[in-house]
């Protein structure tokens, strides 16, 4: 008769050909379909059991297929919480049962565990966040250059027809004004610029009634009835009011290149001032002035701020003196008025104090645009940690910050539009977004995870929570024993699950070599010379296609690594699973051990004793501790066979068992697969030598119960 480890080896020579052989067995191939079809569809713990295909299926995939009649049982086990240390669960001393319960995402009541919903992750939120804030620099920019060709262009304006041939000027002009997203026509525009003001029935004091803008812009230039110019189109006065005016608008006022545009005008202008009235009248230079000592020159009494410039500073009654705050002595002191408005020495200000006031200017300006962006960042960041649909962003302080981060007009994009973006899926050429051909569209599209009906999804992971736990754990199991090595694989390990939350898609993981080395040393794989190329195939393959690229038997060593990743067959992170019992991973783990079980049942039905090598050789590189043996008594009797122990050992005291094992076997040799192979041939020969094959023995009862990768059903419990 064959040899026990002559017919382990014709399951386990080639274990991937044989489990795919496996696979493709009617009866196996059937359950699998149907496991995989309809697994989806149960949304209840009552459902799940009261569907005896797909019930048993997973209880023989977990070992457990004679427990499946206690229903009542199980129930208990799937509705546990895992996170109780107290619960029904974790109670037990068979790991299989947590094992069980952990495949499933069912909650205490039964129902199906409700999974997390974000509107962006923080990859999305970060680069929002960048976008703002390159968006504000580059409307700045914008903004200080067309005010630079305004001022330098306005004045060669010769008629109104001149205006309107000039989109640029014409642009600024009306957006200055408040009516660049009024939908007006040029020939309104035309009317209004060439209406007679004294006259309550022009156009400019007829629209007026509804819109004030109208009669301001007609007011700031200087055309006549037919469109000529009466002397200059526009006083400077009314062309740095319309430059202001254009920096409010835009909402640009805090830009930086907006602050540069103001330091260097006020630079050119101070000069000019020759009393404090035109200092006042003048609201770049006077938002300059104010800005430097930290006032704001938008709320402050001009009539105050007019008596501070006039106070004598020698006298302590005056009303700079007479202010708690300190600013407006500082204020007085930046300048040289007299106290009726006139100024020293014919200069508002020396040069020394024009030095002196743009340095605080700046140092003002920048402390208040990053107060500024803070606050309104930090707004954006609330709102969208508290949004679950569409509609909370719409109404949320996030809205207009998410468009300007897009470069997205609110003014000229209605609820409506914007509605449609965020419920697009970037990744379907025929969603809103991509449809629209606008890229702004569909970068807005993409960063941020609402569904079709404008729900917030489930976040989109590079590993789900338990197998970032599994993967972690698998690499701590290879680090060495010394203390410096424990201590550098626990650095690495808090690297990785950091690093992990942050990746995308699985270019960003390859770009890092940290995370490689992690995760090829994890799964077995730090020796296999994988080229990024290589890896990048593995993690994309979709393991529940039988084509894909791990699915081939010869690429079979490759296919936990892709199976511990959420990585779609384009690279990019998948939603976790809502409202469904298990998500990919925990199907196809399920799916995978029924094979293996499948395997390991037709070899019971040649020898017991295989079954039992099979089973070991699965279970190996995950034992640590010898009381992992000493809790399985499938694992208890191989080892004993295998390293000549009594079976009487098992009256000793458990502690006196572990030494006993220990001391003939080095755990650590049981994360080399040819050592492994070596045991279970002097555990092969030993059985022959003591066993006769064609006779029922113990190790058939031990494995009456289906086995799997977590553990064999304890029939006398060993308590640890």
């Amino acid at each position: 008769m064959i040899s026990t480890y002559l017919l382990y080896r014709t399951y386990a020579a080639d274990l991937p050909k044989t489990l795919s052989r496996i696979s493709a067995q009617s009866d196996v191939s059937n359950a699998a379909k149907y496991y995989q079809a309809n697994i989806g569809n149960v949304k209840t713990v009552d459902e799940f059991m009261n569907n005896s295909r797909l019930f048993t299926y997973a209880m023989s995939a977990f070992g457990l297929g004679d427990m499946a009649y206690a229903k009542a049982f199980m129930k208990k086990v799937l509705t546990s919480d895992l996170t109780d240390p107290k619960s029904f669960v974790n109670k037990l001393t068979d790991p299989r049962f947590a094992d069980f319960a952990q495949a499933f995402q069912f909650s205490t009541d039964g129902t199906l565990a409700s999974q997390p919903t974000v509107a962006q992750n923080s990859t999305e939120e970060n680069d929002t966040i960048g976008l703002y804030t390159q968006q504000q620099v580059n409307k700045g920019t914008a903004a200080a250059t067309e005010a630079t060709y305004y001022q330098a262009a306005i004045g060669s304006v010769t008629s109104v027809d001149q205006l309107m041939s000039n989109s640029r000027l014409l642009n600024f002009a009306i957006t200055a004004f408040g009516l660049g997203s009024a939908n007006v026509t040029n020939a309104t525009i035309k009317a209004v610029l060439t209406s007679d003001l004294s006259d309550p029935n022009s156009l400019a004091n007829t629209l007026s009634s509804s819109n004030p803008n109208f009669k301001l812009l007609a007011s700031a230039f200087n055309f006549a009835t037919d469109g000529s110019v009466n002397g200059t189109v526009q006083s400077s006065s009314n062309v740095i009011a319309a430059v202001s005016q254009y920096f409010n608008a835009t909402g640009t006022n805090a830009a930086p290149a907006v602050a540069t545009y103001k330091t260097q005008y006020y630079k050119a202008n101070i000069s000019s001032v020759t009393s404090v009235d035109d200092l006042l009248s003048n609201p770049i230079l006077y938002n300059v002035a104010l800005t430097s000592v930290g006032l704001n020159s938008n709320s402050e009494s001009q009539t105050l701020i007019r008596q501070v410039l006039t106070s004598d500073l020698s006298d302590s009654s005056s009303v700079a003196n007479q202010q708690t705050n300190t600013a407006y002595q500082k204020l007085a002191a930046a300048f040289s008025f007299n106290t009726d408005g006139s100024v020293k020495n014919g200069a508002a200000q020396t040069s020394s104090q024009i030095n002196s006031l743009i340095t605080n200017y700046q140092s003002n300006y920048d402390a208040a645009q990053k107060t500024s962006n803070a606050s309104a960042t930090t707004a954006y960041q609330d709102a969208i940690a508290a949004a679950t649909s569409v509609q909370d962003v719409l109404n949320s302080t996030a809205y207009n910050y998410i468009l300007a981060a897009y470069g997205i007009d609110p003014l000229k994009t209605s609820r409506y539009t914007v509605t449609k973006i965020l419920q697009s899926d970037s990744s379907d050429p025929n969603s809103f977004a991509n449809q629209s051909h606008n890229p702004a569209y569909v970068a807005m599209a993409a960063a941020f995870n609402f569904d079709s009906n404008g729900k917030a999804k489930t976040a989109q992971v590079a590993q789900t929570s338990a197998n970032l736990t599994a993967t972690v754990k698998l690499y701590m199991t290879q680090a060495g024993t010394t203390t410096a090595a424990l201590d550098q694989a626990e650095t690495d390990s808090n690297y990785y699950a950091t690093a992990i939350g942050n990746i995308t898609n699985v270019d960003d993981l390859l770009k890092d070599p940290k995370l490689v080395k992690f995760v090829t040393s994890a799964y077995g794989l730090k020796d296999a010379n994988l080229e990024t190329s290589d890896l990048r195939q593995i993690l994309t393959s979709d393991p529940l296609d039988p084509k894909s690229y791990i699915n081939k038997p010869e690429n079979a060593k490759y296919r936990p690594l892709a199976v511990a990743f959420n990585f779609g067959t384009d690279g990019k992170t998948l939603n976790v699973p809502a409202g469904q019992a298990q998500d990919r991973s925990q199907m196809v783990t399920t799916m995978d051990s029924y094979v293996e079980q499948s395997m390991e049942s037709q070899a019971g039905d040649q020898s017991d004793a295989v079954r039992l090598a099979l089973y070991f050789q699965r279970k190996a590189s995950g034992i640590t501790s010898a009381y992992q043996i000493l809790a399985d008594k499938a694992l208890l009797q191989f080892t004993q066979t295998a390293l000549g122990l009594s079976a009487a050992m098992s009256n000793a005291d458990i502690d006196t068992q572990a030494k006993m094992i220990t001391n003939k076997l080095t755990l650590t040799d049981l994360q080399d697969p040819a050592k492994v192979n070596k045991m279970i041939a002097q555990y092969a020969a030993l059985y022959d030598a003591t066993n006769s094959t064609a006779s029922s023995s113990p190790i058939l009862q031990i494995l009456q119960g289906s086995s799997n990768s977590r553990g064999i059903i304890n029939i006398d419990p060993i308590t640890v």
